[in-house]
């Protein structure tokens, strides 16, 4: 049976994360599913559950900051609502509604989608193209390594024992850039990404940023696709030749997967129809 510590800062959540066998709880709507499965096969459970719902420091939520900054304990139907960060930060706003159920998106935090590196998670594949920074707190003080750096593999990240993801820089991006978030799944709601987009489009087209998540161990920079977009000629043409540089990069990575059959088509078709709605959107904003 896992003790539980219920800290009320953040120098108490790191002191308690400390402690051998602890680890932290956010929404916990992964871990508890983790947990349940352990308990099931024997496996050893946590010595110490830290709940980190009482700890302020990771509730800030500063888009219009220097940097703009989210806090690892934002859930996702606050991301989804805020208006500041659906104005400057769309893409993390469409990712964020796409996530489960409302009363997942309820409990469920960002940081915790980072922390579970799940290959499929919505949020990380927005966070990758606004090229984020993790703020990590720990033993050895802060870091800030970039959310792709982070995740190091499927569920695996280089976070250390007794480390907490306390938020997350995002770039300071320029007003009129584009951002469209995509996903294909079994259903139109509470479905697990078969497939995810996330693009970035500036107006000179001289910084693209297209990651495609549920395709690879980790959401993925696709840059080939980036490379013929870079000053490229903005139209259906653009679009489509970077929708088919998309999926060859998958091809190529996918090894013959049965998924490849249905995955190679939709992405070319998702990533040429978000890279025009980017555009549409850079036009918009400008």
């Amino acid at each position: 049976m896992s003790q539980v510590a219920l800290p009320q800062d953040l120098d108490q959540a790191l002191a308690a994360l400390a402690a051998p066998g602890a680890r932290a709880v956010a929404g916990g709507t992964d871990l508890m599913i983790a947990l349940a499965r352990a308990r099931r096969e024997g496996d050893e459970l946590p010595a110490t559950l830290v709940e980190l719902s009482r700890v302020a420091e990771l509730e800030r939520l500063e888009p219009q900051g220097r940097p703009p900054l989210v806090g690892a304990g934002v859930t996702f139907r606050r991301l989804a609502q805020d208006p500041e960060l659906r104005r400057r930060y769309p893409i993390l706003s469409q990712a964020a509604a796409t996530v489960g159920s409302v009363q997942v998106r309820s409990t469920a935090t960002i940081g915790g989608n980072v922390a579970n590196a799940s290959p499929a998670a919505d949020g990380v594949s927005a966070l990758v193209a606004l090229e984020a920074r993790a703020v990590v707190a720990g033993p050895a003080g802060i870091r800030r390594p970039l959310v792709s750096e982070l995740i190091t593999g499927p569920y695996t990240t280089s976070l250390e024992p007794g480390e907490l993801i306390t938020g997350f820089e995002l770039d300071e991006l320029e007003p009129a850039t584009g951002q469209v978030f995509a996903k294909v799944g079994r259903r139109r709601a509470v479905a697990v990404s078969r497939l995810n987009l996330a693009v970035v489009l500036d107006a000179e087209l001289a910084d693209p940023r297209l990651v495609l998540g549920s395709c690879f161990p980790t959401p993925r920079r696709l840059g080939r696709a980036e490379e013929l977009l870079t000053g490229g000629d903005p139209g259906p043409g653009l679009w489509q030749a970077a929708g088919r540089a998309a999926a060859a990069a998958f091809a190529e990575a996918s090894g013959g997967r049965a998924s490849a059959v249905y995955k190679v088509p939709a992405i070319k078709r998702v990533a040429a129809r978000a890279l025009a709605d980017a555009w549409q959107a850079v036009g918009e904003r400008s």
